[in-house]
Order: C-alpha cells, then sequence, then structure tokens
C-alpha cells in the first residue's frame, strides 16, 4: 500500500476559463509522470491530500486489494488539468476531488455516472447527503459517492487570540487591528472570496450567495479585501498542506484560514490550537469518489469494490478521529470504533465529531462551488487582489 504526495500552485485561472477548455499552459506535459498501469490487485486512487489514511492495512484486509493513493491538493484546475489535459483516467481508476466539479466535468463525458446497485452500502447513506449538489452533475445525474464533508473556518492560538470554547466572527480573520500582520490565507479564491463575503454578509452588505457572486459582489469584497491587505492585515498566503501546518505551529501567524486537519495535527503535536467557532456561519464543503470514463470491467469493479469501502465503518472512524471530518456514515464508524475495542478517548472522539458537525451545519453557511457562474470575473478580482 502506498501513499504518494503531488502538490501545486497551478493558477487555475487559465483551466477554469471556458468550462474544460484548457489554455496552452495546461495543455503542457503531465504535472508529475505518470506510472504504468496499476498491477491486478492494486487500487489507484488520485485524490485530495487530506482523505489519505496513514495505514491501509484494513482496507487490504477487507476488500483484498491494495490501495495506492496519489494525494493532490485541492484545486479545481489542477483537477481539470489532470482529467482533461493529462487523461488521468488512464492511469487512475478512482479519483477523489472537491464536490461540483462533476459540473465540469460529468456531462462532458469525463466521469461516469454512478451505479448504486454496485455498492452494497449505498442504501445506508443519508438520501440528504448523497443528493448533494455537490455529488450530481448539472443534468441531474449522480456522479459523485459521498468521502468526507465538514463546514470550515480558522484556527488560532489559545491563550493568543482568545478562549478555545469562545465563539468568534470572520472579522478575527479579515478586520482585526490587534492582529495585524499575524494571520494568514488560503490562496485560492474557492476559500477565500467566499469566507470575506459571510464576514460582509453579517455586516450588512448585500450579498446573494458567497458561493455564486455577481461580478459586482466580487469587486466589492475584493476591493474590501485589498484595503484590508494595505493595512497590513495579513502576513502570507498559505499554498499546502504542509505549509499551513507549518505557519500555524512555529507561530509564524497566531490566526489562519485553514482546514481543520490543520488543527488536529497541530493538537496532536501538543500545540494549543483549536478550530474557530463562527457565529456567521461557515465554509461547508463535501469531497466525492468520481469514476474515470475509462474505467470499465475488472478495473470498474476494483472501483466500486473500493468506493464501496469508503462507506464504510473503518474508514469513517479513522477518518472522524484524524480529521475531525463527516463521512457518509457516522452510525458506522462508531460502531466499528465500539466492536473494534477502541479506547474511550477515540469513541468520545466520533462522538463529539457527529455532535459538532450537527451543530455547525445546523448555523447559516454556503456550499463551496467549485464552479461558480461567474469564474471569470471571480478570478480576476481574486488576481486584483493578490497583486494589490
Amino acid at each position: 500500500m502506498t501513499t504518494s504526495k503531488i502538490s501545486s500552485r497551478l493558477s487555475r485561472r487559465s483551466v477554469l476559463k471556458g468550462g474544460v477548455a484548457l489554455g496552452a499552459a495546461a495543455l503542457a506535459a503531465p504535472y508529475y509522470a505518470r506510472n504504468a498501469f496499476a498491477a491486478s490487485g492494486k487500487v489507484r486512487v488520485l485524490g485530495v491530500t487530506t482523505c489519505a489514511l496513514p495505514n491501509w492495512d484494513g482496507f487490504a484486509k477487507d476488500t483484498g486489494l491494495e490501495m495506492d493513493f496519489v494525494a493532490i491538493n485541492s484545486d479545481p484546475g489542477l483537477y481539470v488539468q489532470e482529467v482533461v489535459a493529462n487523461e488521468a483516467g488512464d492511469d487512475y481508476d478512482i479519483f477523489i476531488f472537491d464536490g461540483g466539479i462533476e459540473d465540469r466535468l460529468g456531462a462532458s463525458g469525463h466521469f461516469q455516472v454512478l451505479d448504486p446497485s454496485a455498492m452494497e452500502l449505498w442504501g445506508d447513506v443519508s438520501a440528504d447527503v448523497k443528493s448533494s449538489p455537490l455529488l450530481q452533475g448539472v443534468d441531474g445525474a449522480q456522479y459523485g459517492a459521498p468521502i468526507v464533508f465538514n463546514a470550515d473556518s480558522f484556527g488560532y492560538w489559545v491563550g493568543d487570540v482568545a478562549a478555545a470554547d469562545e465563539e468568534l466572527s470572520w472579522g478575527m480573520v479579515f478586520e482585526n487591528e490587534k492582529m495585524l500582520g499575524k494571520i494568514s490565507l488560503e490562496d485560492t479564491w474557492l476559500t477565500t472570496l467566499p469566507n470575506a463575503a459571510l464576514y460582509l454578509l453579517g455586516k450588512g452588505a448585500k450579498i446573494g450567495d458567497p458561493s455564486n457572486m455577481t461580478p459586482e459582489e466580487a469587486k466589492m469584497v475584493a476591493d474590501f479585501l485589498i484595503e484590508r491587505k494595505k493595512a497590513g492585515q495579513f502576513r502570507a498566503f498559505w499554498h499546502s498542506y504542509e505549509e499551513s501546518v507549518d505557519m500555524l505551529g512555529n507561530k509564524e501567524v497566531l490566526i489562519e484560514e485553514c482546514w481543520e486537519p490543520v488543527v488536529k495535527q497541530l493538537q496532536r503535536d501538543g500545540k494549543d490550537v483549536v478550530y474557530a467557532n463562527c457565529k456567521e456561519g461557515y465554509s461547508k464543503w463535501m469531497i466525492g469518489a468520481y469514476l474515470p470514463s475509462q474505467a470499465e470491467g475488472e478495473r470498474l469493479e476494483k472501483a466500486y469494490k473500493a468506493i464501496d469501502w469508503f462507506l464504510g465503518g473503518d474508514y469513517g472512524a479513522q477518518i472522524a478521529v484524524n480529521q475531525g471530518y463527516a463521512t457518509a456514515n457516522p452510525a458506522a464508524s462508531l460502531k466499528f470504533a465500539t466492536d473494534a475495542g477502541w479506547d474511550a478517548d477515540k469513541i468520545g472522539a466520533i462522538e463529539a465529531n457527529m455532535a459538532k458537525v450537527e451543530r455547525k451545519m445546523a448555523l447559516p453557511h454556503y456550499w463551496q462551488n467549485s464552479s461558480p457562474e461567474h469564474v471569470e470575473a471571480i478570478e480576476a478580482e481574486w488576481s486584483r487582489f493578490k497583486q494589490a
């Protein structure tokens, strides 16, 4: 079993413009060298970094297959480049990507429609989860199976910033005179622009949907961010999971817009950091498993077997404890951990995670949208902010 890592700072501007049509830069050679096609007993997955497990022994035991997980950053532009330009479906059996990408790669023929009857555990997944618009294409077809989902905010150092259980505003990140130069942002419009919009919405700004802004709304948000940038609010942008861990962990910044696994890892390392409870709401997202159109025969059978395992309790329990993510079947996760004799701390962590997710999902939020209607305008405003 293997888990390898690919990272990218590739701009989405050239690859998202005009649907799946790619510019010359994106049509260049593959971002990483292709491997020979997987051996008969191996499943090859190209997926988001934080969806990988540190150990795939349970997968091998339950399925009789070997996992080869190639991890990449969460980047819609990179997904499009790999699937369309580099024909990654020739080499990978499953893609585990941010939900919503099927709007771009589903009806276009790059993903195939899922067959629910090929997965034993599909019926155990909540109808609300598997029918999410982040898994179904614009044509209404079911392209994705739910792998993990969550509602994101920001991490901060207890004591230096606020108490561990305090309800905070997104203003701690975007408009905080006490923390000038002590804040880092994720280097992507996909989260940072909508999160800033959510904050401004809470202050009374007229924004319909933070994840699908009009050009005028995107300009307003970018103007605000440029003003805060010129005031010295932000120290840096992070581009990869490892960089975000290092930046917050070594106190280069005290507040960081980040993924929850960043905080989980730092807590395991003994750092006094927590993940914020936000009064305005959260950035809600889902990551799905997708089948490349090239998968057929034995490849397709292995892929369905692997996706079915992702929907079960072993994967869900490990992800809940290690990353703090919700999975498609939380009850199965708790049952697996209990039946396997996991210690009380881990079982308690799974129960606490289930309660946390329920609480966060009840608050205002928006669904992250990797394919907004006015993506070119949003990209242009993000570029203007970055260059200011």
